[in-house]
Formats: C-alpha cells, structure tokens, sequence
C-alpha cells in the first residue's frame, strides 16, 4: 500500500507512478481508514513544507500507534528546492508509532510555494530540468523499493543549512505564516464554480452562503491548490501571492480514496 497526501498533485503524481510500477495500491492519507491494516510494505507520499511534515501527514503518521509495524517502509518527500531535516522528523515521528524506515527518498519537483517574496513558480526551462532529472531518480527508487533495499544519504537533498530551516525557520513559519486568515478572494473576478472548494484536500472550503465566495474554515494546512486551481486568479494569500505563477493542479478529488 502508498499511502499519499497531495495538495497540488507532484506527490500524487509520484504515488500513481510508484503504484504503477510497484503494483501496489494507492490510498489518500486524508480519506482512507486504517482498520484491518496489514500490508508487508507500506510507501508513504507527500511534499515537504517549511522543511518538515505537513500537519495532515504528521495527524495521519501518529494514527499509526498501535497498528502493527510492516516488514519494510519506504518514503518519498517531494520538494521544490531542497528538505533540510525532513526525513529526520519523519523517522523520530513513526518512531513513536513504533515504525520503522528503511528507505527515504526526496525529488525535486516544480516549485508551488509562492507566499512569500522571492519565491514564485519555476520557469518553463527550470521545470523541464526538473523533471527530466525526477524522472531518471524514480527509476532509481523504484529499484531499491522493488527489492526492499536502503537508502543512503544521496538519496536526499538537505540544502544548505537544514538544520537550521527545519528546527528554527520552521516553528516561526508554522507560528506565523500558516493561517487561512489570509486567503482572500476577489469579488470581481470570482467566478463562483466552486473549483477551489472542490479541489481543497480537507474540505476547508466552503460556498454555502448566498454569495457563493468561497469561505475558509480553520482546518488548513496551507497546501495552496485552492490559489493555484483558480483560473481566474482570484484567491490570493494577503498582497504575498498577487502577480505571481500558478501550477496546474493535477490531482482530483472526484477519485475514490483507495485504487
């Protein structure tokens, strides 16, 4: 089994590539049940924010108490630039599941964070690159799963300085930056089709007012597909996302939680 979460789908993207390849099934850490649990290798999917675990996967890893640990366990981190201390947050975090990790992976993918200054989505040229060189690493991946083999630090791409982006960036970020206070959406050019409350992974978003303006609850954890599915341009996070890119989102949640 893979288990993924996917905000804007580079992470989907790998699970379903990965459950192709591997034979295994595919179930959303959002929408899926982990009773009757009892597979002997179990991949897990999702991107790096701030250098660490987004709150919905670290919710989803601490369910794992209790549940019987498999023979192996992989992970692939997908990330727009680099994942200082990630994997080391993930080990310490199934540890106290009572997990083990036998391979962590990260690839490089089209960057999607774009809240603060300087950061912006990734040139045509810049995400080629990108993908030409994810593509050639997930091969390499699938060989080390498909024979429950082990990681290596080469594996990964820390960047410079993790620990300091993992252990003190990320606490101010998660402190002050995460929020859904600041999503706002543009009257004028909201078109009210509801395609950001469709695409939310929690469900966060909401048109039950006569208006039809999507409304954000307090469940978020700041994934940004509601900005990037928005045709129109009209959600935006304060004045940071304003004249900055967009990704098309890939992942749909019309699919069922488990493949």
């Amino acid at each position: 089994m893979i288990y993924y979460f996917s905000g804007t789908g580079n992470s989907f993207r790998i699970a379903r590539l990965l459950s192709t390849a591997l034979g295994e099934r595919l179930a959303d850490m959002t929408r899926i049940s982990l009773e009757n649990m009892c597979d002997d290798k179990v991949g897990f999917v999702f991107p790096v924010y701030a250098w660490g675990l987004p709150r919905v996967v670290e919710q989803f890893l601490k369910r794992l108490s209790g549940v019987t640990a498999p023979r192996y366990v992989y992970a692939v981190l997908t990330c727009g630039d680099d994942i200082g201390r990630t994997d080391v947050l993930l080990r310490r975090t199934l540890q106290k599941a009572g997990w083990g990790l036998h391979a962590v992976f990260s690839l490089r993918m089209r960057n999607t964070y774009v809240c603060l200054p300087g950061f912006d989505t990734d040139s045509a040229e810049v995400e080629q690159a990108k993908e030409k060189t994810w593509k050639t690493r997930l091969e390499e991946v699938i060989q080390v799963v498909e024979h429950e083999g082990r990681s290596t630090a080469a594996d990964l791409i820390p960047g410079a300085l993790p620990g300091l982006k993992t252990y003190v960036l990320r606490p101010l970020f998660n402190r002050f930056l995460i929020s859904p206070s600041r999503f706002r959406v543009e009257e004028s050019r909201c078109k009210r089709c509801g395609a950001c409350a469709q695409v939310c992974p929690l469900q966060n978003i909401s048109l039950e007012n006569a208006d039809r303006l999507p409304h954000w609850g307090n469940h978020c954890t700041h994934c940004l597909a509601c900005y990037h599915v928005c045709t129109a341009h009209a959600v935006n996070y304060g004045s940071f996302t304003r004249r900055k890119g967009q990704v098309k989102v890939l992942n749909s949640r019309n699919d069922i939680g488990v493949f």
